[in-house]
């Protein structure tokens, strides 16, 4: 769901809390999932990169079918679990889909959740580009109108509330995009902030300890051993191209939202870590001041990894909001 370029795994022990929450004891793509998904969404510049610590486990085991779709030529890995209305769960920047895993299972309940490794992450291709947000929105939808989807409502965290929130502004300006029911805004970046930030795409173990402080309200599970973890899966994660490239591209600071959010008219919820040190609260409160009937809600003891921190009050939060309006049958 988020981040910085890193994805890490750490193994926890079972039952343990996380931040004063403790995760589900089961779940239903993996029960040998520990408890610990650790996906972060951070923030840079303007920007965000997703932080990630996924729990050590086989790729096949306990994760849903990975499917691929070839989206302008390139190769897409992504999970369609569950039924419902379409909801697309947008990851950030140096994440992947498995970042979304402690949400999987209850959100499927209910929904059709296209979950992609989005261009240039995870297991979809890596090819050269300049990225910026525009490339991800243009990904994005096309992903969609291969998958012959008709309406779709967007949860992205941090670089991908960005990415989600840019594409609402551009379906409000007439675009021809997937048209949108409804959006969700998880500690998103794409508004100027001034807060100076760590290295996003940390090449040291000192400089990923640095992003994993800023990242988390509550540290205690950061031991020398799950450092060299994180640190390990970093290095092994090959996107650091991707990261560099896009906060490196001029061009993101033009896609800033701070002047257009106010076009965006889709049914919008913002939720928040009232603790995030990346993306500060007041980043959030903008978002809900901005949009029109935009619906804000924050969490205590969370920082910048909402669906992590607080697994259970997100799900709550996400569901009622999706479920809001919708027909009985």
């Amino acid at each position: 769901m988020c981040g910085s370029g890193i994805r890490a795994a750490v193994c926890v022990k079972e039952g343990a809390e996380v931040a004063g929450g403790n995760m589900r004891r089961e779940q239903k793509y993996g029960c040998a999932v520990p408890k610990l998904v650790l996906l972060l969404a951070s923030f840079a510049f303007l920007v965000v990169a997703p932080v990630h610590l996924a729990p050590v486990y086989g790729q096949s085991q306990g994760q849903p079918e990975d499917k691929t779709i070839a989206v302008f030529g390139q190769a897409i890995h992504y999970w369609d679990v569950g039924s419902g209305p379409v909801v697309v769960l947008v990851h950030g920047l140096g994440s992947r889909k498995e970042d979304w895993l402690p949400v999987l299972e209850p959100l499927a309940q209910k929904y059709r959740l296209l979950v992609p490794d989005q261009i240039g992450f995870g297991k979809s291709d890596k090819p050269l580009l300049d990225y910026s947000v525009q490339t991800y929105v243009d990904f994005l939808n096309e992903f969609l109108r291969q998958l012959k989807v008709e309406r779709v409502s967007l949860v992205g965290e941090s670089l991908g509330g960005w990415i989600s929130a840019l594409y609402a502004v551009e379906s409000a300006d007439g675009a021809r995009l997937i048209p949108m029911e409804k959006l969700v805004l998880v500690d998103a970046a794409g508004l100027k902030q001034d807060t100076p930030i760590p290295n996003l795409n940390p090449s040291s173990l000192a400089t990923m300890r640095g992003l994993m402080e800023a990242v988390f309200y509550d540290t205690s599970w950061l031991n020398e051993e799950a450092l060299r973890r994180v640190f390990t899966d970093k290095l092994a994660a090959h996107d650091a191209y991707t990261v560099r490239s896009f906060l490196g591209n001029p061009m993101i600071v033009t896609e800033r939202l701070d002047d257009r959010m106010g076009k965006i008219k889709t049914p919008t919820l913002v939720v928040w870590g009232k603790q995030d040190k990346l993306l500060p609260l007041a980043q959030g409160e903008r978002y809900g001041a901005g949009i029109t009937g935009a619906k804000l809600v924050s969490f205590d003891k969370c920082g910048h990894v909402l669906p992590i921190e607080k697994t259970d009050e997100f799900v709550a939060a996400v569901t009622a909001f999706l479920s809001e309006g919708a027909p009985t049958h």
